[in-house]
């Protein structure tokens, strides 16, 4: 717990993954409601509550990471978020062909989510 079994380089691995997803929850979060606009669009129930569970998700799985307090369930709550949010809002397959740069973007975010999933699989099993 807290890092006592870690090199500096594990825990440096951690404290960016772990950046990542609260400045992306604290960042959002004053755009709250342009938010819940997107997924009410995309038909996901219960918009509002939906993203304030999310948020916790991201808040409360940064923070275990970074500071590694139940680090795997951490992991595993941002694991279950980054899949949810590649299904629910980064579904590049629903996007027109015909709109290649929405397309393209939303692919990218999905690429790179993916590979933050292997690395907060690596956070989880190490």
């Amino acid at each position: 717990m807290f890092h006592a079994d870690h090199t500096a380089l594990q825990i440096l691995g951690h404290a960016m993954i772990a950046f990542l997803f609260i400045f992306r929850g604290l960042t959002a979060m004053p755009r709250f409601a342009d938010h819940a606009g997107r997924l009410a669009k995309k038909n996901v129930p219960l918009p509002e509550i939906s993203l304030a569970i999310g948020f916790g998700m991201m808040l409360a799985g940064g923070v275990s990471i970074l500071i590694d307090f139940y680090a795997v369930i951490g992991a595993c709550l941002l694991i279950g978020f980054t899949m949810l949010a590649n299904v629910l809002y980064h579904d590049f397959w629903n996007h027109s062909k015909d709109d290649w740069a929405e397309r393209n973007r939303a692919l990218y975010v999905f690429c790179n989510n993916t590979a933050v999933m292997g690395g907060l699989v690596l956070v989880a099993t190490l």
